[in-house]
């Protein structure tokens, strides 16, 4: 039985090997104790530990930017020059927004988070444990297992999987060959997205994600908030991994396919094995220009010929946010100054950054130059090397329990509960029909005028909407307002708020844009 560490990709660590940043086996934390190491990747490392409140086994996930920080002599982190602070807090941030927004659903192909906390100036994840081995590994050492009806399945669930991230507004934007584990019992689950690793990349004016060549479309190299993301960016990813699956090598970067496109497509390939209109819907996924692909889950369903055997996507009971809730800014871990060390130089190299969500509609050509150019200086860097944060792996396939607080928990500590799914309610009677039904005139409802303004905020904000909370971007990428005049806040704890008034004209829509860390200075 093999068991993936999934962690860092090609930089990971064997199973029970660590560097020097890595908790030494038999730590404790809260009620866990660690008994082995799973994987090493340049923004987190992932333990194999034990519940003893719960008597399970459970991964955890610590929060750990060894281009940032070191592990210090008492066990918590320590920065590695005291300039990195604000760029540590915010992903430290990010890292615990991911987990509480992971927490808020229980579906079989997304990673499932138990509890989240602070501790030893860092923060960690509690999550399900499961065993089996990612898509990468089973294309190396397994290729037999792959044919149409293996890769319709994975389909199917980490469509559905999809699908319910979208119920909150966010894109995945890192499905990989190596961020998809299929378990012992056959079924995929879907990894974490490191979200801390965006905002670390947006803070150090890097490109905002580590792009992963042949699986990120062009629209995410581009630096151009004219190029928009959505359905369609996660669609080119998955078709990109059914190439790999099936062809067993991974298809050209997005940017090189634009300029002169190497790649046969499958339909003209036909492998042994497949249905051409099989092929055919996995080479519309992986159009190079977005238009071109399927806009939507469902749309791409169709081309596929799968029916979603999931119910309608279902969040925990309690969850009311659009996107990432923000971090507290009074959280006591943020009011305590990071200690400092000597700065060596990280043992991986410089990890690669891509641009951030991009917001707005797709004018393609006149963002080529731009995504071209970012692109260009990004590919140099992942061929020379990219610390990569894939996370997680191992249990079988078993809905565990959700742990409940327990006496030791530090004050610090979060603990969150899901609730199970809603059932679904009973079909409404039908009406009764009138015998003489008269005609009678219907009042036509009044059309409200909208407006729709791009949103382009760096690093992340709240934004407040006449006093009331609509979300907070990124993820999200578009406000919609009713005409009129309206106030917009847009609050990051760290930094001073921004406020701003709006007079929405009918057909004018606009963009509101502001970089907090550009206004601080």
């Amino acid at each position: 039985m093999n068991t993936s560490p999934a962690a860092g990709g090609d930089d990971a660590a064997t199973v029970g090997r660590g560097s020097e940043n890595c908790l030494p086996v038999g730590t404790r934390l809260s009620d866990f104790e660690i008994t082995g190491i799973l994987g090493e990747g340049g923004f987190g490392i992932v333990y194999i530990a034990y519940d003893h409140s719960l008597h399970r086994t459970v991964a955890i996930k610590e929060y750990m930017p060894s281009a940032l920080a070191m592990r210090g002599g008492d066990r918590g982190v320590s920065l590695r020059a005291e300039r990195h602070q604000d760029t540590f807090r915010l992903g430290l941030k990010s890292f615990i927004n991911e987990a509480r927004f992971l927490a808020q659903f229980d579906h079989p192909s997304l990673v499932k988070v138990y509890r989240f906390w602070e501790q030893n100036r860092t923060a960690y994840t509690a999550m399900k444990y499961y065993e089996g081995r990612t898509i990468k590994e089973i294309v190396a050492e397994s290729p037999e297992l792959i044919d149409e009806a293996w890769c319709r399945k994975i389909l199917r669930q980490i469509l559905e999987a999809l699908e319910m991230l979208y119920t909150m507004q966010i894109l995945h934007r890192d499905v990989a060959p190596d961020n998809i584990i299929i378990q012992e019992n056959g079924d995929a689950v879907l990894l974490d997205f490191g979200s801390a690793r965006q905002i670390i990349g947006d803070m150090t004016k890097g490109l905002t994600v580590i792009l992963k060549p042949g699986y990120a479309p062009v629209e995410q190299y581009a630096g151009d908030a004219s190029l928009e993301q959505g359905a369609f960016t996660d669609i080119y990813a998955l078709a990109a991994v059914m190439y790999f699956a099936i062809v067993k090598q991974a298809p050209a970067s997005s940017i090189a396919r634009m300029i002169k496109d190497p790649i046969t497509p499958l339909a003209l390939q036909a492998p042994e094995g497949y249905s051409p209109s099989f092929l055919a819907a996995i080479d519309k996924g992986l159009a190079v220009l977005a238009q071109d692909r399927p806009q939507t889950i469902d749309a791409f369903r169709e081309l596929l010929g799968i029916v979603s055997s999931a119910p309608p996507p279902v969040r925990a009971a309690g969850t009311t946010q659009r996107g990432l809730p923000p971090v507290r800014a009074d959280a006591p871990p943020a009011a305590i100054p990071m200690p400092v060390g000597d700065e060596p130089a990280p043992a991986q190299e410089p990890a690669v950054f891509a641009p951030p969500p991009a917001r707005g509609r797709w004018p393609f050509v006149a963002g080529v130059a731009t995504a071209l150019t970012i692109a260009t200086a990004g590919l140099y860097a992942l061929v020379h090397g990219a610390a990569d944060d894939t996370i997680m792996v191992a249990q079988q396939h078993v809905t565990a329990p959700v742990t409940a607080p327990s006496k030791g928990l530090d004050p610090t500590e979060s603990v969150v509960e899901v609730a199970p799914p809603l059932a679904p309610a009973p079909a409404p009677a039908p009406a009764p029909v009138p015998e003489t039904p008269a005609a009678v005139a219907r009042p036509v409802p009044a059309v409200v005028e909208t407006v729709s303004y791009t949103l382009a905020v760096k690093p992340w904000g709240t934004v407040y909407v006449d006093g009331r909370e609509r979300g907070v971007t990124p993820p999200m990428k578009k406000l919609v307002l009713p005409a009129g005049k309206h106030r917009v806040r847009i609050v990051n704890p760290s930094f001073p708020e921004y406020s701003i008034s709006v007079s929405a004209a009918k057909n004018k829509n606009g963009t509101i844009e502001h970089d907090f860390a550009a206004a601080k200075k």
